[in-house]
């Protein structure tokens, strides 16, 4: 039952990092266009976040274990 939720917990990483790379790609093709919302920047500021505090935990991961 631990595996079956480890991959479970896995699928949902894999498709909330596509997700949010897809919507962070939309977010900076519309900042060249034009100024962005507030939500739509607050959203573009805390993804490139969340993105460095995975590849610190990744490189925590692999390099401390």
């Amino acid at each position: 039952m631990i595996l079956f939720a480890e991959i479970l917990r896995t699928i949902f990483i894999v498709i909330a990092i596509i997700s949010s790379a897809l919507y962070l790609r939309h977010l900076e093709k519309t900042k060249k266009q034009s100024k962005l919302s507030t939500v739509e920047f607050t959203m573009y500021i805390s993804i490139q976040f969340a993105y460095t505090l995975f590849a610190i935990s990744l490189l925590i991961f692999v390099f401390v274990d």
